[in-house]
């Protein structure tokens, strides 16, 4: 496909028109005839037809006209009765003929309409992120971070995004649109002009990654870690660096024992570091890390042991799962069993003979790009 047609396409996805409100459900002309038909009800079917009476036992003075659907049997029997003259009794006081017809036919419709209701019409607006991303997907094939791309939508008072009422389009959102067609019109492509790049994924680090198996794209026997979905452009090389958490005071955590950590691409190990259990001079209390300093080799490693966590492979184009953990160990700690530390310790203390987490993963390229490859 052709760059300028296949970024043609992509940017028709962004807006086809705009409303400046959601559409108002239709009734129809049948809706608009229930007063008349609880006139003639009221009239001609009531005065024995009623709660007290209960005459064949109905009561159609506690039909709700407005709620056909929830009385459908009631109305179809009575349908039945008007269509073929029945009711009123011969000896009663009758409707004229075009009162019959008029009140049979729109009666009629209303029940026909309960059966298959007509929510109105959709008014044209603009795809949401979350839906721009899905027609990304359905048409070319590829995952996109669509909240790294756009900007977030309103909700509406209901809470949805979706409605038409606030998929409204001004100029600037028009112009985040553009650049993200720009930019995925680029990854379809497979462009080998494509300059090098670093995208960021930050984890919260209040994401518990102690003992476990974080994902099944992760290798069993692992613990911690992450993984992470990733379309690569080209085939080209790419570099990943992996950032383990940190406390506030940026002292990372859980250095006391030492850790294998693993990089894998589709499951295949890219490189295992170890880190850990190698800081040397004075340390500072256990949970004072910030308040008060160790030995500069110790500072200095609490601050850097992460900084070889770097890997450089060649990797070809299309969607790959890069996947962070560490190397699972059978160990207990020993002493007082100690409740999971919450609120503002979770975040200050370095938990220095705790688990390490992954924190930053960092996706840089490509670099030395020769061709597009074989991108979907």
């Amino acid at each position: 496909m052709k760059k300028p047609v296949l970024y043609t396409v992509v940017v028709g996805l962004l807006l086809l028109g705009d409303s400046p409100g959601a559409a108002q459900q239709s009734r129809g002309g049948a809706a608009q005839a229930l007063p008349e038909i609880r006139a003639v009800l009221d009239q001609y079917c009531v005065t024995c037809h009623n709660s007290r009476l209960r005459t064949a036992d109905l009561a159609l003075d506690a039909v709700d006209l407005a709620r056909v659907d929830r009385h459908a049997e009631t109305l179809e029997k009575v349908a039945a009765k008007l269509r073929a003259r029945e009711m009123p009794p011969a000896a009663r006081p009758r409707p004229d003929e075009d009162v019959y017809a008029a009140v049979t036919r729109d009666l009629e419709a209303a029940l026909d309409a309960a059966t298959q209701p007509q929510p109105g019409r959709i008014p044209v607006h603009r795809l949401n992120r979350t839906e721009y991303a899905a027609a990304i997907r359905d048409l070319l094939g590829i995952e996109i971070d669509a909240r790294a791309l756009l900007p977030g939508d309103e909700a509406a008072q209901v809470g949805f995004e979706n409605v038409a009422s606030v998929l409204s389009v001004s100029r600037g959102l028009l112009e985040d649109y553009l650049s993200a067609a720009r930019r995925v019109s680029r990854l379809a492509v497979g462009d080998p002009s494509l300059n090098p790049g670093v995208e960021t994924f930050r984890y919260s680090k209040t994401l518990v990654q102690e003992d476990s198996r974080m994902s099944d794209d992760l290798p069993f026997g692992s613990q911690g870690g992450v993984a992470v979905p990733y379309y690569f452009p080209v085939d080209a090389d790419y570099t990943v660096k992996v950032l383990l958490r940190r406390q506030i005071y940026e002292y990372i955590m859980g250095l006391g024992e030492p850790q294998r950590l693993d990089i894998r691409l589709d499951g295949l190990l890219l490189g295992r570091f170890d880190v850990g259990g190698e800081a040397t001079g004075m340390t500072m209390p256990e949970s004072f890390a910030g308040n008060t300093q160790g030995d500069p080799e110790f500072e200095e490693y609490m601050h850097t042991a992460d900084a070889h966590l770097e890997v450089r492979v060649p990797v070809s184009a299309g969607r790959h799962v890069v996947g962070v953990s560490f190397v699972r160990r059978s160990r207990e700690a020993e002493g007082v069993l100690q409740p999971p530390i919450t609120g503002f310790g979770r975040v200050a203390n370095e938990l220095y003979h705790g688990y390490p987490a992954v924190e930053v993963v960092q996706i840089s390229g490509p670099f030395g790009a020769a061709r597009p490859g074989d991108s979907p």
